[in-house]
């Protein structure tokens, strides 16, 4: 009997032991440090976003292929921007490969997926891009150096205020991101004394065909289309129909239209876009777009997409350096510490939600280029 209280004594020890430091040593080794990065590597939003944010991380780890002495050793998982299947990757990445640091590449959707997962087992989760009001408050281990796109959605108001326009429509793809983003819009356009949304219509990402909503939007009459978009293919869509269609009304859209494959589209021009402000002339800038190119044998379709995930895993790696390992704790507090960060895309600082701040622009396509206004 004595015998038998030992082993069930020794268990709880173990068992215990387990819990209260397993997360130490998840992704981590004696010689490396396991990061698991889950983006669309297929899907509509593969060809754009995805593509330039996971190149922009790789090569971001190999010009840093070691976090304090320590071998970075990256795990990539394919989400094709579906939460259910980020949620599954997210899973085998902690459970089976045993990282204590998950990335989010690009969807929101994904990113919210996958957050109660890593706060359950106290590991990172971290994104570059990743733009959901929701985000915010997704837990105490949930990271980003993007911005919440409330402030793009202010920076979309404050535009249409500069043109004196009160009355708009919002035309909007069902995805966390653009519905995250047409709700911060509507409601911040909203609260303006004078200005009315006078209709919103939703279109599901894998239905190309806006024809319908168009219609009804313009029958209403507004100063301007606040179209809010998940993909450059969804963009390019709403573009071509709208020609079709005859739309007269002035376009102002979310960061999809910015990218190359939109802006390049003849039936683009005179579309105005919501886009991060950076300077593109800082030398580490043009330097890195050259590593990139170099790397790549070619531009990415939007360089800031491809220059944040730069500056979020150096961020990610000087907490984790700070540490000695990817001890989740440890590597949380130095994510919160996060101050005054200077990256080739500007100032970062991390709130005590895990935030960071970030201004937007306006700007327009004008022959096949995007121009400042």
């Amino acid at each position: 009997m004595k015998q038998l209280w030992i082993w069930v004594v020794v268990a709880v020890v173990v068992i215990g032991g387990y819990f209260a430091f397993g997360n130490k040593g998840a992704g981590t080794g004696a010689d490396t440090v396991k990061i698991g990065y889950v983006g669309p590597f297929t899907s509509p939003v593969a060809g754009s976003s995805g593509e330039d944010v996971a190149n922009g991380w790789k090569l971001a780890v190999s010009k840093r292929t070691e976090i304090g002495g320590k071998k970075v050793e990256m795990v990539y998982e394919d989400d094709a921007c579906d939460p259910k299947q980020a949620a599954s990757a997210a899973q085998k990445l902690l459970n089976v490969d045993k990282v204590s640091i998950v990335v989010n590449g690009v969807c929101s959707g994904s990113m919210l997926s996958m957050a109660p997962i890593a706060e359950a087992a106290k590991a990172i989760l971290f994104t570059p891009v990743s733009t959901s009001p929701k985000i915010t408050d997704a837990g105490d281990y949930v990271f980003r150096t993007s911005a919440s796109s409330v402030a793009a959605a202010k920076a979309m108001s404050a535009f249409l205020g500069k043109l004196g326009y009160k009355n708009v429509a919002v035309l909007f793809e069902n995805a966390d991101y653009t519905v995250g983003m047409k709700d911060a819009f509507s409601a911040d356009f909203a609260s303006i004394p004078g200005n009315a949304i006078l209709g919103s219509e939703g279109v599901n990402s894998k239905d190309y065909d806006v024809r319908t909503q168009l219609t009804k939007l313009a029958a209403l009459k507004p100063q301007m289309i606040v179209a809010v978009m998940n993909s450059t293919v969804t963009a390019n869509a709403l573009i071509k129909q709208g020609k079709d269609f005859g739309l007269k009304v002035p376009v102002l859209g979310n960061e999809y239209f910015g990218f190359r494959e939109v802006v390049t589209n003849p039936d683009a021009d005179g579309f105005y876009i919501t886009q991060y402000a950076y300077d593109p002339s800082l030398p580490a800038f043009v330097a890195y777009m050259a590593d990139y190119e170099k790397a790549y044998g070619k531009k990415p379709s939007q360089e800031i997409y491809a220059a944040l995930p730069f500056d979020g895993y150096n961020v990610l790696a000087d907490a984790i350096a700070k540490c000695g390992d990817a001890d989740s704790a440890c590597v949380r507090d130095g994510l919160y510490a996060t101050k005054d960060y200077q990256g080739i895309t500007g100032t970062i600082t991390i709130d005590d939600k895990g935030d960071t701040a970030r201004e937007f622009s306006i700007r327009r396509i004008k022959a096949e280029a995007l121009t400042d206004i």
